[in-house]
């Protein structure tokens, strides 16, 4: 049976977003599905604003708890009419629920538990979820992969009932990195997690992963084939010649300890008082006190808060330098150690120099040193004079920028991952039905 292009459920966290990480990531990894074709079942205080999608179903963890005490179901539908693409962020936390969902950001064994305990004894497999389901008839599930084990519950659920295959999409490693460094409980909630993704991965025979690092382990793991599809990123319109740009800026969120190496660098800065390079002009959407109180002058970090994406855009596109980052603790390692960062796709198409500073095995630095599309930091005190060095050195600058917009052609073409993509899904169906 052949599909020109399949209509996918979206069974995720987080819904689709212009502003959030894996709501933005998400969005670009499955832009080649026409609206009419996409729908979305996630799990988080957020309403839709993009119209990527046009049916949404929401299950919330409020939802869920009060369900415990009432054995009423409660959720939301969300239709094309409920959507209003004016709004910048799709979060709407706030007050307890805020506290909430920062309390439960700190992700211990203990939380782990809680949440997960909650959703098997709540009321989320109701009658009103199947019957939308079915209204919409999907071919196939796209599973954005997470830590928690409930949404693989249920994905597997709605695979069973639904007799479709599961395509499981991986940005982060919940598995690998958690199983060899985690305290004693986290690594048995891990094991159990492994086993859900088995289950998931023989409902389709592939796993898409985000980096070639992951590729190669998740293979190895699963014992299935994988492949990597990166995060496309369109051309920057606002992009300025070389000699017309100016200053440093970081683009992005500032959780996983990015604040510490990022706070070392601005440090080196402000002391070196470079004529238009006095400070990292930051723009993020952070709402962290501990973190926000840490991005201020004297650290050499203007902070300039949150704006729309097309002024990201225009931002980059004028910006000399971008700083790209990561921690050094071994924690923040195991977290990022197989993501590609979601900030490099734009960063390769702003026109500026990358100025990379992390972990060499990390898969984001170690992609940038590979295709040399970065200056690579060895250490925060080499910052004042490699911006200096590259702004005497016009060649060098273009060296860096012209191998990032090779790169970005190559491997973040948006027709190209979208067809691929594509073509996944339908491969998915088509082997399922043959199982």
């Amino acid at each position: 049976m052949q599909f020109s292009e399949p209509r996918v459920l979206v069974v995720s966290h987080n819904v689709f977003s212009a502003s959030g990480n894996m709501g933005k990531t998400m969005m670009h990894m499955l832009a080649g599905i026409s609206p009419d074709n996409l729908a979305q079942l996630y799990f988080h205080q957020e309403i839709p604003t993009r119209s990527c999608c046009l049916r949404y179903f929401r299950i919330t963890d409020s939802n869920v708890l009060h369900a415990l005490f009432t054995r009423r179901a409660e959720y939301r539908v969300f239709e094309a009419a409920d959507i209003d693409e004016s709004a910048s962020q799709s979060r709407t936390d706030t007050g307890s629920l805020a506290k909430i969902y920062q309390f439960s950001r700190r992700r211990t064994p203990l939380i782990y538990f809680l949440r997960d305990l909650m959703w098997r004894l709540g009321k989320w497999n109701t009658p009103a979820l199947l019957e939308w389901v079915q209204s919409f008839s999907p071919d196939v599930i796209f599973f954005a992969a997470g830590d928690y084990a409930f949404p693989y519950r249920i994905a597997l659920r709605l695979s069973a009932l639904l007799h479709i295959p599961i395509m499981m999409w991986c940005a982060d490693d919940f598995y690998i990195e958690p199983l060899r460094h985690g305290p004693l409980l986290r690594r048995m909630q891990c094991r159990r997690l492994v086993k859900l993704a088995e289950k998931i991965v023989r409902r389709s025979g592939t796993v898409v992963t985000i980096s070639d690092m992951m590729q190669r382990d998740y293979a190895r793991l699963f014992q299935t084939p994988a492949e990597t599809v990166r995060i496309s990123g369109k051309p920057n319109p606002y992009a300025l010649p070389e000699e017309s740009r100016s200053g440093i800026v970081y683009a992005g969120n500032l959780g996983i300890n990015r604040i510490t190496p990022l706070v070392s660098l601005g440090r080196a800065l402000k002391e070196a008082a470079i004529a238009g390079f006095e400070t990292i002009h930051v723009y993020s959407g952070e709402r962290n006190p501990a973190i926000l109180q840490q991005l201020k002058e004297e650290n050499g970090l203007t902070y300039c808060g949150r704006i729309p994406a097309q002024e990201v855009e225009r931002v980059l596109g004028a910006s000399k330098f971008i700083i790209f980052t990561e921690a050094f603790d071994r924690s923040s390692i195991c977290r990022t150690k197989y993501s590609l960062s979601t900030k490099i796709a734009e960063s390769l198409r702003s026109g500026a120099c990358i100025l990379a500073y992390g972990p060499d095995e990390i898969a984001s630095i170690d992609y940038l040193k590979q295709h040399h599309s970065a200056c690579i930091l060895r250490e925060a005190g080499e910052l004042p004079g490699t911006v200096q060095r590259l702004c005497a050195a016009p060649e060098e600058y273009r060296a860096y920028t012209q191998s990032a917009r090779s790169l970005a052609e190559q491997f973040h073409s948006a027709e190209c991952n979208e067809t691929r993509m594509k073509e996944i899904l339908a491969e998915a169906i088509r082997n399922f039905s043959t199982i």
